[in-house]
């Protein structure tokens, strides 16, 4: 996937920021969900240089709050798997009210994936994309945004 967003193939690509890059989740049943590649290889949090994870972290942060502005939600979950892809990323899963007090309680895997994998129609996806972008670049000045 990341050689793919280098080559400007990946459609859903929402920013390049120093450590990592970010795209719109296809798990968009959480609007808002975005996920975090970082760009230096590591198959542990623990295994990064602490500078690099420290960063990484800060970036994650900063990101959550962006979506957070756009999509308001709830709560927001982070999670950092890499069971099925060795290589430190993190989801980040904006959480609302109105769902179930069972699914909300739990984690987002709880809910079938043909339940999660909602996509938006292209306008809306546009839309969220360019106000994720607008919000980050807000946070992150250095950031490589790509237009519209």
């Amino acid at each position: 996937m990341i050689d793919r967003i280098k080559a400007g193939r990946f459609p859903d690509f929402v920013a390049e920021l120093a450590s990592c890059y970010v795209i719109l989740g296809d798990q968009q049943f959480y609007r808002g969900y975005c996920v975090l590649f970082a760009k230096l290889h590591a198959t542990e949090l623990y295994l990064m240089p602490a500078d690099a994870a420290r960063q990484l972290a800060d970036e994650m942060r900063l990101t959550a709050e962006a979506i957070a502005a756009v999509v308001e939600p709830w709560k927001m979950n982070y999670e950092c798997l890499g069971n099925s892809e060795p290589h430190v990323h993190w989801h980040l899963f904006p959480r609302r009210e109105s769902e179930t007090e069972e699914m909300r309680r739990g984690p987002i895997w709880l809910r079938p994936e043909s339940e999660r994998k909602v996509t938006l129609d292209e306008n809306d996806r546009r839309e969220l994309i360019g106000s994720l972008r607008t919000q980050l670049a807000t946070r992150f000045p250095d950031a490589r945004i790509p237009s519209a």
